[in-house]
Parts: structure tokens; C-alpha cells; sequence
């Protein structure tokens, strides 16, 4: 495919950006308290449109995107959307507070109403497009989701190996990338197997994508804080402890960790360390391998994949 029909692929996704936006705030409505609030999140700059174009590109490969494919993105931003409400049940006593607003609920009792009225709306959509390819498939992938999250409770996650962290996130993240990406596939009646490394694909993407935004945070002061005091599984912190320590230094950290450290002294150790041992060179690199995977997976596509291409880079992500 010549580079000017694939800019022109591109600039339709990005255009169909805005309609899966739009989709989120119809599909939504407002008939509820904080469901504004919560369509202001969803469609916020800060809110990774990685998984959309995705979902977009991937069907580009078969024709133009419909109404049908645009109402698959919304459900699949409900879904992503239910899944942060739902793991962040830490502290239920602020349910008790006459909060108004979606940044405050994130943690409460409340969140786990809103997720589930989310999910509730992705299936109504998902009926609506009346194609049971797609509804089995993101079920399965909400299915997995759930299962990532009992996962991601079962160690103490401030400590957790890069392997676990790999699991929860191919599980509760990168399944919806690969999800979408193989939805488009069922959506333009593929086969079967071409769905299914559309879906390997968008996959390893997701944990790309992923990698990147959790490193991140690295950068950013506030949300290292928050995710310390969050005790959420953090990539940079995984391969630090597993990949980098010694196994004395590993023993201390983790004793530091499991106690009552105090943040910003925490914050600070962990920045020197981050520094000293290179994470941000060493998650670039496990990015690279995963999106190396993902142009793998194009390869064996009977097709011209051209579209897909770009998300192969890591400086789109």
C-alpha cells in the first residue's frame, strides 16, 4: 500500500476517533448521578486512544469502518473504564460520603455499581450490532478481565515478580487491545484464523502500550506518589526488584515495601535506583520485543497489512 493511501487510512481513524467519543456519550446518556463525569473521563486527552485506532486500523483492513464498528469502540472504553472502577476498591468507607464527582468515587463502594452499570451498557450495545462473533469474543475478554483482577489480589503487588505483573496485564489491559482488533475481524466476517492472529496482534500491542504508560509515571512526581500509596502493580518497580537487585538488596526493598514507608522518602529512594540501574532503557526495550511480536504477527497475514503498521512503533503509542 502506498504511504499516501495509508496517511489517509490514519486520518479517517483519527476522524473515527471522534465518532467512538461521540458513541461513549450517547451510548452512555445521562440518566444517572456521575455518568457525566464519567464520559468526561473516558474521552479526556489523558485517556489512551491506542485501543480505539486499533480497533479502527484493524478494520480498515477490510473496508470502512460503520456505525457497528464505532459502537464496538465505545463498548470497548466502557469496558476498559469498568475494569479501573472496579480495581480500585481500597477505600469503601468513602461510599459513605455524599461525594460528586467520578475522580473521588474511583475507590469507593460506588465504583463498583458504576463498572458493572458500564458492563451492563456494553452488552446492550453489543446485542444491538447483532454479530455473536463479537459478543463472544469481548465476553471473553471481560471474562479475562475479571480474572486478572483476582489475580492481580493474590500477591502482595508492591512486590510482585515481572512475570506476575506480565499476567495480570495480558489478562485485565492487553486482552481488550487484542479483543478489539479481533472483533474487526468478526465484524468484516474474516476467518477465523485471521481473527486470531488479529487478535495476537492487538495484544501484544496492548502490553506495548501498557509498558509505556506505566513507565510513564516515572516522570511524573504525583502519580509515582499515588502509586505507591495505591500499592497498584507497577511495572518500573517489578523489574527493579527481580531484574536489577541483588538478592540482599531485593530482601531489604521488600521488607521496606511491606512496612510503613514513609512516600516521599520512598519516592525518592526508588528514582535513584530507577536511574542508577536504567529502567527506562530496560522497559523500552521489553516494549520493542513486545511490538516486535506484534509485526510478527502481521507477517502472517494473507493480506496487506500496511494500515496496521504504524502501530508497530513505539513513538505512537
Amino acid at each position: 500500500m502506498k504511504q499516501a493511501a495509508c496517511e489517509k487510512i490514519l486520518l479517517d481513524s483519527e476522524n473515527n476517533l471522534e465518532k467512538i467519543q461521540n458513541a461513549v456519550k450517547k451510548n452512555l446518556g445521562v440518566s444517572l448521578p456521575f455518568l457525566a463525569d464519567i464520559a468526561h473521563h473516558i474521552i479526556t486527552p489523558h485517556n489512551n486512544s491506542t485501543r480505539s485506532l486499533l480497533l479502527l486500523q484493524s478494520a480498515s483492513l477490510f473496508k470502512k469502518p460503520d456505525d457497528d464498528v464505532i459502537d464496538i469502540g465505545s463498548t470497548l472504553e466502557f469496558l476498559h473504564t469498568a475494569s479501573a472502577l472496579h480495581r480500585h476498591i481500597k477505600e469503601p468507607e468513602n461510599a459513605r460520603r455524599h461525594q460528586q464527582h467520578v475522580q473521588k468515587l474511583w475507590g469507593s463502594e460506588a465504583s463498583v455499581l458504576l463498572g458493572d452499570y458500564l458492563l451492563s451498557i456494553s452488552f446492550q450495545i453489543l446485542t444491538r450490532v447483532g454479530n455473536l462473533d463479537v459478543l463472544e469474543c469481548v465476553s471473553l475478554a471481560t471474562q479475562n478481565i475479571s480474572r486478572g483482577q483476582v489475580l492481580e489480589i493474590s500477591k502482595p503487588t508492591l512486590t510482585a515478580t515481572p512475570k506476575h505483573w506480565r499476567n495480570v496485564t495480558r489478562d485485565k489491559i492487553a486482552g481488550l487491545f487484542g479483543a478489539g482488533a479481533k472483533s474487526a475481524a468478526y465484524w468484516a466476517n474474516a476467518s477465523h484464523a485471521t481473527a486470531s492472529t488479529l487478535f495476537a496482534f492487538g495484544e501484544n500491542v496492548g502490553m506495548a502500550a501498557q509498558l509505556k504508560a506505566e513507565l510513564d509515571v516515572i516522570d511524573d512526581e504525583k502519580r509515582f506518589q499515588q502509586t505507591l500509596k495505591d500499592q497498584e502493580l507497577w511495572a518500573p518497580l517489578c523489574f527493579l526488584l527481580h531484574e536489577c537487585l541483588t538478592e540482599s538488596e531485593l530482601s531489604e526493598m521488600s521488607e521496606k515495601l511491606q512496612g510503613d514507608f514513609e512516600l516521599e522518602q520512598m519516592t525518592s529512594e526508588l528514582r535513584v535506583l530507577f536511574n542508577k540501574h536504567k529502567l527506562h532503557e530496560k522497559l523500552e526495550a521489553e516494549a520493542m520485543r513486545e511490538l516486535d511480536k506484534a509485526a510478527e504477527c502481521l507477517s502472517q497475514l494473507e493480506m496487506d497489512s500496511a494500515p496496521l503498521q504504524t502501530l508497530t512503533s513505539y513513538s505512537i503509542l
